[in-house]
């Protein structure tokens, strides 16, 4: 799949979405120093476009453009008095006139050469080479600019450029630094094609040159970050002054690129890159074989972005994974979670289905996050509260968008969707079309003014019909063009033309794209009421009174450690009036209030607050019966997801999962093994293969991460923990193949256990690291931190627990008998009545509001496994569709009881 891939909301059933297996990871930490790597950044002018310099600025920021890439042009010879004549002269002055236009006086420009033919006046003539270069520079220090650096040629290793030959090359650089304008001017070269050419003229010119310089339109990898590194170490200036990605930019900014330049123009991730890089990279990861770069960065503004980018020409399709360490955030407004997938598109070859593919993706967290937008909607103008239309509903191209009043109509709704990532270069855009005619919102003529108009027309995904969104705050959107970069702009409440205008901050700019059946009303709902908490033991359940407004949709949730302050939104979308947090770290008081959404995205004001911490006893954190699905059936909604399309096959109780060695595997919650001590229990139908397959393995990357092989590599049951790179481990003979077996890890400050069929069989009071020191974000059963084998074999009855179970409870796991014919102590928890004909009264011993239950049949089948409403202490569990028999009654949150009930 080609584009990206996203988590699910969380929302009241705590459901994630598994991840594939990326080719590489970016690792990062939001509140991390960074690492700061400045860049000279540019824009080309070298291709006479100025278009492209108008558009680059607009992206980029005036401010942030540091130096234009201007030329000389040998296509006549000098006039008598050192003059240029014919185009030469036109274009330069063309050229400076742009320049004045766009930049301010006292800008930085550099100059190499275009050369459409180079006139015989300047063939092998080195002396009339530089007084051409001198005579542009000259020209351009007249008109107000700064020349910081010249190159005498441009891709000279493409011959058919007609240039000269190195040594012409040599020679002209000569002549430059023996003239005396040039001191203080670097010399460059030598501006090559191939990068695989690079340090070969380089070094043939080093002697006479400032500034190493190559471009990366053919060659490997190796030799273009080595080519930086090289100009780094003989004390020069290292330069691209042609980037065509911005995957060129990220790795020349790894190995010592000091100054970038845009070829073509900048569009949003470049000129998002360009603004990100004067703060610190956070994260970075490059796939050499597949020339593919990915990067997270935080901006001087505090903004954090991720930016993945491919070769023009070289690159190979490449699976990119971004992984907070540190905390869930949003990426994108999907969220929250912890990691995000993205697949750069690639090729098999030079046009060879190649599509300079880059993209940027906004990483956010806090009380006010961007809505996900991807579907039908009818999009409304905040400032005047309507909304955007096809004038007159007209089917025909060139018809003008307008606003109106909303009356449900077809021609007044829009399908937004995230454009093809194949588009052609950046593909952080959507595509709005008219739900009537299919017809896209257009910029007229590409324009790229103030006030320029805004037709429909039909959708042929061009640059003046793609958009991105800019969020401004709660659920309002700029719509900006990515041929102009300006936005969807109104005047007032008049139904004249939409047009485009710069970005001011004005509502009449801003957007909210609401459901096509939602009403267009700006009325938040009241404040919702009555919001409570009961702490368990490594979870929190919040409850409170459901708003009486019709249209309340959902609730969004937020949690703060600091009372009154810094909320952080930790779910939205909240169908019903309860939520389980199950990302609580025990004895931390924690803040929760909630707002409620109604069906206009209108948000209400804060609930009430409520503190609380969860209490922290021994308890089962999660528990995978796998029974037909991957939910646990704890209080604690630790629900699990399956890679691939789910399989179950028959189990040790009940049923189990199959994973098949090859692609499937199943991810849990980031926060499930978030504890000092734990047990992981579970059982395993191994059908063999190859070694290292992992029973499970939670981590946050492979030098940190506890995990388990049925087979490792010396042929042996091993359980390892690894901490900053340093493992410690347990070990017996390998699991035996075509056999259920139980196997469970215990690990607590003083002892560490390896039990197989409730045997122990390996055990340390030697292993000190604990999972709540590397806290693991990235946990699954069935697959590793690495791309190595997958698990090949059934999965059963998995739980993890929040303290070391003992012998005697480790056997009680894998004694059946015993585990559904536990005695129930007395006051602790009593039913009745028993025997029974139908409805049976469990009394508990709780304060909990909500338990779980499930019912099983006497030869160990899940019947039934609800969440039941416990009211003065009691649950009322109804029995009566039963055939008689024997059932037992398992009550996840008192793990110790199980109850035996007959039906007559």
């Amino acid at each position: 799949m080609i584009g990206k891939i996203y988590s699910q909301e969380i929302n009241s059933n705590n459901t994630i979405v598994a991840q594939p297996i990326p080719d590489r990871t970016v690792y990062y930490k939001v509140s991390d120093e960074g690492v700061a790597k400045p860049i000279i950044w540019g824009l080309d002018l070298a291709w006479l476009s100025e278009s492209n310099i108008r558009r680059g600025v607009a992206f980029m920021g005036k401010e942030n453009v540091d130096v234009i890439r201007s030329s000389f042009i040998p296509t006549q010879p000098l006039l008598n008095d050192n003059q240029l004549q014919g185009d030469a002269l036109s274009n330069t002055n063309l050229r400076i006139s742009i320049l004045k236009k766009y930049l301010d006086p006292g800008s930085n420009i550099v100059l190499n050469s275009d050369h459409p033919s180079v006139n015989s006046y300047y063939k092998g003539n080195a002396q009339n080479w530089a007084k051409l270069i001198e005579v542009t520079a000259k020209l351009h220090q007249d008109a107000g600019f700064n020349i910081t650096t010249v190159s005498p040629f441009n891709e000279p290793d493409y011959s058919a450029t007609g240039q000269g030959t190195i040594q012409d090359f040599y020679n002209i650089c000569g002549e430059l630094k023996n003239n005396s304008f040039f001191d203080g001017i670097r010399i460059s070269g030598g501006n090559t094609l191939n990068n695989d050419k690079a340090s070969e003229w380089y070094n043939f010119l080093k002697d006479r040159l400032d500034e190493g310089n190559t471009h990366q339109l053919a060659g490997g990898f190796d030799s273009y970050a080595n080519f930086y590194q090289e100009v780094r170490e003989n004390g020069d200036h290292a330069t691209n002054d042609e980037l065509h990605n911005v995957m060129e930019a990220m790795v020349g900014v790894e190995y010592g690129m000091q100054t970038g330049i845009w070829w073509g123009t900048a569009e949003l991730a470049r000129g998002e890159f360009v603004k990100a890089s004067d703060g610190v990279r956070l994260g970075y990861n490059e796939h050499r074989p597949n020339w593919t770069a990915a990067s997270v960065y935080r901006a001087p503004s505090g903004k954090t972005q991720a930016f993945v980018g491919s070769s023009e020409r070289q690159a190979v399709t490449t699976t990119y994974r971004f992984v907070s360490t540190e905390r869930d955030v949003f990426y994108d407004g999907h969220g929250p979670q912890r990691e995000y997938t993205v697949v750069m598109p690639g090729g098999t070859g030079y046009q060879q289905g190649q599509s300079n593919a880059e993209t940027v993706v906004n990483i956010t967290w806090g009380d006010d996050i961007q809505p996900v937008v991807d579907g039908r909607y009818i999009i409304v103008n905040r400032s005047t509260g309507k909304v955007l239309q096809v004038d007159g509903g007209s089917l025909n191209a060139g018809a003008n968008l307008v606003q109106g009043t909303n009356i449900g109509a077809t021609h007044q709704q829009w399908n937004v969707k995230p454009v093809y990532a194949k588009i052609g270069g950046d593909f952080s855009y959507v595509t709005i079309t008219a739900q009537h005619s299919g017809k896209s919102p257009d910029v007229l003529n590409f324009s790229l003014n103030n006030g320029g108009n805004i037709i429909v027309w039909d959708d042929l995904k061009s640059g003046n019909q793609q958009w991105y969104l800019d969020y401004a705050e709660d659920g309002w959107f700029y719509i900006r063009s990515r041929h102009s970069a300006m936005c969807l702009n109104v005047t007032n409440s008049s139904t004249s033309n939409v047009y485009q205008w710069e970005k001011n901050g004005g509502e009449n700019q801003q957007w909210r794209f609401l459901p096509v059946d939602a009403p267009v009303e700006f009325d938040a709902p009241e404040a919702p009421s009555n919001l409570t908490t009961t702490e368990n033991s490594a979870s929190i359940q919040l409850n409170w009174s459901k708003n009486i407004e019709s249209d309340v949709v959902s609730y969004n949730i937020y949690r703060s450690t600091s009372k009154g302050a810094d909320y952080n939104t930790i779910a939205r979308n909240v169908s019903v009036n309860s939520y389980v947090d199950n990302t609580v770290i025990p004895g931390v008081e924690y803040f929760y209030v909630i707002k409620a959404v109604d069906k206009s995205l209108n948000t209400s004001m804060y609930s009430n607050e409520v503190s609380v911490s969860a209490i922290g006893d021994n308890t089962i954190v999660a528990h995978y019966k796998f029974d037909g699905n991957t939910v646990d059936s704890s209080i604690n909604q630790n629900n699990s997801s399956y890679y691939g399309v789910l399989s179950t096959t028959e189990g040790k109780i009940g049923s189990s999962i199959k994973l098949n060695g090859r692609n499937n595997f199943v991810q849990l919650p980031t926060t499930i093994a978030n504890h000092q001590e734990i047990t992981v229990a579970t059982w395993v139908y191994f059908d063999g293969g190859s070694s290292l397959q992992h029973i499970f393995d939670f981590g946050s990357g492979e030098s940190d991460r506890m995990f388990l092989t049925p087979n490792s590599a010396s042929g042996e049951l091993y359980f390892g923990i690894k901490t900053n790179g340093v493992e410690e481990s347990l070990s017996t003979t390998s699991l035996s193949a075509g056999a259920w077996h139980h196997v469970a890890v215990t690990l607590n400050s003083s002892l560490a256990s390896l039990y197989v069929d409730g045997v122990l069989v390996d055990e340390s009071n030697s292993i000190v690291n604990s999972p709540l020191d590397f806290k693991p974000a990235l946990n699954y059963i069935g697959r590793s931190q690495y791309s190595g084998s997958l698990f090949d074999g059934n999965i059963d009855d998995f739980r993890v627990y929040n303290y070391a179970l003992t012998v005697d409870e480790i056997k009680k796991l894998v004694d059946l008998d015993n585990l559904f014919t536990a005695k129930v102590e007395k006051n602790e928890i009593n039913v009745s009545p028993n025997p029974t004909s139908g409805k049976v009264d469990l009394y508990l011993p709780s304060n909990h509001k909500l338990i779980a239950i499930e019912v099983y049949s006497i030869n160990g089948k899940l019947i039934s496994q609800s969440n039941y409403e416990v009211e003065n202490g009691k649950i009322v569990l109804d029995l009566e569709n039963e055939l008689p028999g024997i059932y037992f009654v398992r009550i996840p949150l008192y793990p110790e009881n199980t109850i035996k009930i007959i039906k007559k």
